[in-house]
């Protein structure tokens, strides 16, 4: 199997990563192509040693990035004595690897994986005109077979693309996250964090931790992972603890002395740090978005909130009730352990490709009929009365 990837980002790995050593362990041979981008390269270290990795020159423009993919794709496939599937993973990705199939006449499975693609959202106008524009030489996406972390990025799929074949499949929470213990500090600490730069979080976070400074209240915030230098100024100076760990164990160990878990802003794809902080056993508390609607049962896993004063209202929730904290954080563990375990992954993921969970078998024939939408994901949390918006300025979200 080929695989064609953009920037290796986190919310991507988290999918990648996982599906490629389930595949090496069934005994797929596979490539994986990547957009060289020097901010992930300490993602290469992480894939199966099976693995055939081939770095696509980051230099130049959009244009002369696709020109090197396109031709490096088209290198593999003409090379390889025996390709059985290719999965494009982003937009451009889908794009590139259509077309190259098309000119090269490759008759295989074509795997597409949106992972939070802009087209599918805020550029949802320029993905439909770049699909329509190129429509004669790639072809359409409804042609291939989606795979997504997300149920409702299966469902604009479905509606946008009218994609045929769609299975979702969650990405897995490695195994530390579910093992660590938890061990509260004694006064309230408020974690968040990320592996990739994302200076609106952090800005959110840092408001928040303002917002709540007074002293009397004993509250601590610590942001876990990786942050951008103006972040760092900027969290510093709100008084927030940086943690620059990534390690799984590091990871998971950090979170359980937490007391409660934010997600302050929204994520491209599948938002790994919520899941891998409920399977901590973490009380989550998320600002209400698909993504996020997608991870967390409102009032039973979580808290879902739109604005500064029901981010408040459920921290203090959370802080003054320590039998709902842990009742919510015990939930939120089971309901991970049900989702996102490496087992249900795999097995999940074989399906979708249509190879049998006991080992390599022979990837199926294109089948646009047969698929349909699925999902053991929650449905959105109950409407609540409308709450004015604080200081917290939550409208870019």
């Amino acid at each position: 199997m080929v695989h064609l990837v953009g920037p290796l980002t986190d919310e991507i790995f988290s999918f990648l990563g996982p599906a490629t050593e389930t595949l090496a362990d069934s005994g797929l041979e596979q490539t994986v192509l990547i957009v060289d981008d020097l901010r992930y390269r300490y993602q290469l270290p992480r894939f199966h040693a099976r693995i055939d990795l081939v770095l696509v020159p980051a230099h130049g423009g959009v244009a002369q990035r696709a020109q090197a993919a396109m031709q490096a794709l088209r290198d593999v496939v003409q090379s390889a004595k025996d390709v059985r599937a290719v999965h494009l993973h982003g937009f451009l990705p889908s794009l590139i690897g259509s077309y190259v199939a098309r000119s090269v006449g490759l008759d295989v499975p074509m795997y597409y994986s949106p992972h939070g693609s802009k087209s599918l959202g805020s550029l949802r106008r320029v993905g439909d005109l770049m699909l329509w524009s190129l429509r004669p030489v790639i072809g359409s996406l409804r042609d291939l077979r989606a795979i997504t972390s997300l149920a409702q990025e299966a469902r604009v799929l479905h509606t946008q693309t009218e994609t045929q074949s769609i299975d979702v499949v969650e990405s897995p929470v490695a195994a530390a996250f579910f093992e660590v213990e938890r061990h509260e500090v004694p006064h309230p600490l408020i974690v968040t964090g990320s592996r990739i730069h994302d200076p609106r979080a952090a800005e959110l976070f840092a408001q928040l931790a303002v917002l709540l400074s007074d002293k009397a209240l004993r509250l601590s915030f610590n942001w876990i992972g990786s942050t951008d230098q103006n972040s760092l100024v900027r969290l510093s100076a709100a008084d927030v603890s940086v943690h620059d760990v990534r390690l799984d164990a590091d990871l998971a160990s950090r979170l359980a002395a937490g007391w409660i878990y934010l997600a302050p802003g929204r994520t491209r794809g599948f938002p790994v740090f919520l899941a891998e902080a409920m399977a901590v056993g973490l009380p989550c508390v998320a600002i209400d978005t698909p993504d996020h609607r997608d991870i967390i049962r409102h009032g039973e896993t979580g808290f879902l909130c739109r604005n500064e004063e029901e981010i408040l209202h459920s921290i203090a929730q959370l802080i003054d009730l320590p039998v709902l904290r842990a009742e919510v954080g015990e939930a939120a563990r089971a309901s991970a352990k049900r989702r996102f375990s490496e087992a249900r992954f795999r097995d999940s993921l074989l399906s979708a490709y249509d190879l049998p969970a006991s080992g390599l078998g022979g990837l199926s024939p294109l089948d646009l009929g047969a698929g349909g939408l699925t999902s053991a994901t929650p449905s959105a949390p109950p409407p609540r009365s409308p709450t004015p918006a604080g200081a917290i300025d939550l409208s870019p979200l």
